[in-house]
């Protein structure tokens, strides 16, 4: 029997994969043998997520009687009900429940739903009919729209990576979080490239560590749950209550499929191959932009101001270079927001030489039409008669990332690239 639950937390407390973890707990005291839980992330795109757009999913190996699943579903509802922030007006739990035998009845009926929510946005009322299609029981709280993760992380398929998150004791929650910040940069350094996204050496920042007053001390990220256990242990600080090791699908930029641009379409994840027509230039707020072309049509791919030194790699892009965007598609104006860029070819660069071919004196601009005058000899040259001077660029082919801080839960760290 397959529990999806989503949308219990609020920016201000509690988290969905705290009642996960204490949902396991009970259950295996109850006698029931649980596979490792998941936390999956939806289209990051989703304007009315509460925080990362994250749904859980366990899995009971028994077989079961009817006695059984009652008894599930009712420890379910309590702990859902007893831990989910119902006065937050963005918060909608929603808890779906789904048979071993229907689970693998519809596996691909299910697998086109999981790659639905990564990509779209999804309603409530079409997570309701394709619940009851594959022969699943929802419950809704208020607006219900945590049925939609709930059933994604359910219908989730691999690739998956790891994540161990420790718990902090009811007294600390809402608390200042202690964490030795030299222990977290010791941890990555010791489990790279197996563990990611646990320092930002950019902007020297803890980044295991939630900003908000939720019950989760630190998660640490990584390919190998082995891994995870030992980086744990090499955390100091304030100690966790409790640990859960979930399957995810961070990390695995699973959000991102290779379009066209004309085929293009706003909140989505796209790869999108093509030309730099416009070099890049500055706008209000920080960001920097460029225009990209494949052939099918234009777009413009702008990094944000968080992304602070990764805009300086794409403000030495020119035009003619071909690469790859890796990004989401804002609605207004349209757009890629970049996670990365892969330089493909890099265009070659000229400068003009101002030396005088005939004395070695300096040349001045006289206009298009006039050219060039040599400033000692007086000789003049055409406009497209002065030689041009091949210089190195100051960029190599390969792939480019934003900082850890800047970065989507689903996005591909470059360290993960040959790894998953």
């Amino acid at each position: 029997m397959f529990i999806g639950i989503d949308d219990t937390d609020s920016p201000n407390k509690y988290c969905t994969t705290y009642i996960a973890t204490l949902l396991i707990e009970e259950l295996k005291n109850s006698g029931y043998n649980i596979d490792m839980p998941k936390l999956i992330r939806m289209n990051p795109m989703v304007k009315y997520k509460t925080r990362g757009n994250g749904g859980v999913a366990i899995h009971i190996l028994d077989e079961l009687y009817s006695k059984d699943k009652e008894e599930i579903k009712n420890i379910t509802i309590d702990l859902v009900e007893k831990y989910t922030d119902f006065e937050c007006e963005n918060t909608n739990p929603g808890i779906v429940f789904l048979d071993e035998a229907k689970y693998k009845e519809n596996r691909e009926k299910l697998t086109y739903y999981y790659k639905k929510v990564l990509y779209d946005i999804v309603s409530v009322d079409y997570a309701e009919k394709f619940i009851l299609k594959v022969g699943g029981e929802f419950i809704k709280y208020k607006l219900g729209r945590g049925i939609i993760g709930a059933l994604g992380a359910i219908s989730s398929t691999p690739p998956y990576t790891y994540e161990l998150l420790a718990y902090r004791k009811k007294e600390m929650w809402g608390k200042k979080r202690e964490i030795d910040e030299n222990s977290v940069i010791k941890m990555d350094k010791e489990t790279f490239p197996y563990t990611f996204d646990n320092y930002d050496y950019e902007n020297n920042k803890v980044l295991i560590t939630p900003n908000t007053p939720c019950p989760v001390l630190f998660g640490i990220r990584g390919i190998d749950a082995e891994i995870l256990l030992r980086a744990k242990d090499i955390i100091e600080g304030e100690k966790p209550e409790r640990f859960m090791i979930f399957k995810t699908n961070h990390g695995t930029d699973v959000h991102l499929r290779k379009m066209n641009i004309k085929d293009i379409y706003p909140n989505t994840g796209v790869i999108v191959y093509g030309k730099v027509v416009e070099e890049p230039r500055d706008i209000e707020g920080g960001h920097v932009i460029f225009r990209l072309s494949d052939g099918t049509g234009k777009i413009d791919c702008v990094a944000y101001e968080p992304t602070k030194g990764f805009r300086d790699i794409i403000r030495k892009l020119i035009v003619g270079d071909y690469v790859a965007v890796y990004g989401t598609v804002r609605e207004e104006p349209l757009g890629i927001n970049i996670e990365k860029i892969k330089i493909l070819k890099l265009e070659k660069k000229y400068i003009k030489d101002k030396k005088c071919p005939y004395c070695g004196g300096t040349l001045k601009a006289k206009g298009k039409k006039a050219g060039y005058k040599c400033k000692k000899c007086k000789k003049s040259i055409a406009y497209n008669e002065i030689r041009r001077i091949e210089v190195e660029r100051d960029l190599k082919v390969g792939f480019y990332e934003v900082p850890g801080s800047a970065r989507r839960h689903l996005s591909k760290p470059i360290q993960l690239i040959d790894l998953i």
